[in-house]
């Protein structure tokens, strides 16, 4: 567990969350969805409706999935068992990992709606596939792994996975909404290619 003064989690956010923005546009442009995940998604889908495969997978994974771990955590931390009749009002008494895991099943309800929305307008407003079938992947694959680092307390990680996975969503938005925006994002592409080159290129001599 690792506690933040509101300085140094400002701080923090200010740092971290430009880096979590080019990571995933990094691995977005490093094709690592098109060559690794996309091919075994098309056995089974058209590459065109993947997008919306990856809402069907986010809808589950947030409505059921986790839904089912955070009542399972109340089952097994209230004295007296899960109260349907009022569910809601024992969560604050939950302690520990299965805090986190109620915990968890929140963070997805909270996100989930927006990215639902990022991917409509997305393809409502025609931006290249590319874009919607590699962020939808990565942030359906980011918010599945966020659930089992919270649970298990690597605060550190879970926050890195759930800034990249808001990022996947404001990357639709920005693309859908912000007219030009593509050739902003090829310039900011061009900027960690050339970043990342030098850092290729560099050598270190200790004499």
């Amino acid at each position: 567990m690792t506690r933040f003064t509101t300085e140094s989690l400002a701080l923090a956010l200010v740092i971290l969350s430009p880096i979590c923005f080019l990571a995933t546009a990094t691995l977005q442009q490093l094709s690592i969805v098109d060559d690794f995940l996309l091919p075994f998604l098309q056995n089974y889908f058209k590459i065109k409706d993947i997008p919306f495969v990856m809402i069907g997978v986010v809808f589950v994974w947030t409505y059921v999935i986790t839904a089912f771990i955070s009542v399972i955590a109340q089952s097994v931390g209230l004295k007296n068992g899960y109260d349907n009749s009022e569910p809601r009002l024992y969560k604050g008494l939950l302690r520990g990992a299965l805090a986190r895991m109620v915990a968890a099943h929140q963070v997805a309800l909270e996100n989930a709606p927006a990215f639902f929305a990022a991917v409509i307008v997305a393809s409502a407003n025609k931006v290249p596939l590319k874009y919607r079938t590699s962020f939808s992947i990565m942030y359906t694959f980011l918010r599945m792994i966020h659930t089992p680092l919270y649970v298990l307390d690597f605060d550190i990680a879970r926050a890195i996975v759930h800034i990249m996975a808001l990022s996947c969503t404001a990357w639709l938005f920005a693309f859908a909404l912000l007219p030009g925006f593509e050739k902003n994002y090829s310039s900011i592409i061009e900027v960690v290619t050339i970043l990342r080159s030098v850092s290729d290129d560099s050598t270190w001599t200790f004499d």
